[in-house]
């Protein structure tokens, strides 16, 4: 995540949605093998706020004109 914030800085905003979500992945399975609830609480939210970033990064991408 904390690569992700990086390149999000510094306005590489593909390659953070690309690190933004695979961290969220690396976190949904470490949920998934988790017991206890509350470490599973914790990655799930965190993966959600991934998700979340990479889909705010998404929109905020221009889109090429598609009238040309």
């Amino acid at each position: 995540m904390a690569d992700a914030l990086a390149d999000e800085k510094n306005g590489n905003k593909e390659t953070a949605i690309s690190r933004y979500l695979q961290a969220a992945d690396i976190l949904l399975l470490l949920a998934k093998v988790e017991e206890g609830y509350t470490a599973w609480k914790y990655y799930t939210d965190t993966a959600t706020q991934c998700q979340q970033k990479a889909r705010t990064l998404i929109a905020s991408t221009p889109r090429p004109d598609a009238s040309t």
